[in-house]
């Protein structure tokens, strides 16, 4: 329970003891505030969930990369590009997701067991989402590279054998590919 004091025609004894103040004296304002707190709260659920799902195909490659000595997909560089450019601009966006229709029909949300981050959220973000990703971008880097002559067998256990430190470039069976910085 809280207490509430009327902003323009309470007095100012009942808004000091007052949880919640209402500025405009009127009570419709509580219901428009709850139905904003859910908005935001599910906003950020997704936008959270969005973020998360990213983290599983940026880390594959470096796995890959590390287990099974393949040639290193993506550089901590073209990493960070991915993040800013493609997560940022999405992720802002779902703060400015229309309620859904269902808003203000549900039960009030139990701060004690409704989190943000719960574990159903982060298992579908990380095992479902993530893990899509991931091998859609792993498929998507053997046949870019087998286009260009690494077959996938070729390429397991052969990244140091492709990149010649001296002049940055690598070696197929289509030649030599030079790479300028």
């Amino acid at each position: 329970d809280i207490g509430i004091a009327m902003g323009i025609t309470g007095s100012d004894v009942s808004k000091e003891a007052a949880d919640m103040i209402l500025l405009d004296d009127n009570f419709a304002s509580i219901v428009k505030g709850v139905k904003e707190g859910r908005l935001i709260f599910d906003n950020l659920k997704k936008s959270i969930a969005y973020t998360l799902s990213s983290n599983i195909p940026e880390i594959l490659p470096f796995i890959l990369f590390i287990v099974i000595q393949i040639p290193l997909p993506l550089t901590t560089v073209l990493i960070l590009c991915v993040d800013l450019g493609t997560d940022m601009i999405p992720a802002i966006s779902l703060a400015y997701e229309r309620p859904e229709a269902d808003i203000m029909k549900r039960k009030p949300r139990n701060s004690k067991t409704d989190k943000l981050v719960t574990a159903r959220l982060i298992a579908f973000s990380y095992l479902q989402i993530g893990v899509i990703q991931a091998l859609a971008g792993m498929y998507a880097y053997f046949v870019v590279m087998g286009d260009y002559g690494f077959d996938p067998d070729d390429l397991i256990g052969s990244a140091d054998d492709y990149i010649d430190s001296d002049n940055d470039s690598f070696t197929t069976d289509d030649g030599t590919f030079d790479f300028d910085y």
